[in-house]
């Protein structure tokens, strides 16, 4: 009784610090022509967002502003989500383009 107990406490605890691993978007510069996206990751999680997702969506967020496309740039930022660091916000830039 005590494995189960415990098992379902694990559970439980690790349920709870679920995070989601979708891009959002969450900034931009029209008049610099760039999206900014992110996605949360937990420290032990590896289910990265697939990229041609962020392209997709950076392609949408770049068509209202009258662009036809966007290309993803080569760096991404890494910041802590909470004071513990139990996860991160990983944030990446995207230049609109014709």
């Amino acid at each position: 009784m005590l494995k189960i107990s415990l098992a379902a406490a694990v559970l439980l605890t690790v349920s709870g610090c679920a995070t989601q691993n979708d891009w959002e978007a969450v900034g931009g510069s029209k008049s610099d022509a760039v999206v900014r996206l992110s996605y949360e990751l937990a420290t032990f999680d590896n289910a990265i967002p697939d990229e041609l997702e962020g392209i997709k969506l950076a392609k949408q967020r770049c068509s209202y502003w009258g662009f036809s496309g966007a290309k993803a740039f080569d760096v991404d930022t890494k910041t802590c989500a909470d004071e513990q660091c139990r996860s991160y916000i990983i944030t990446k830039e995207y230049q609109c383009v014709d």
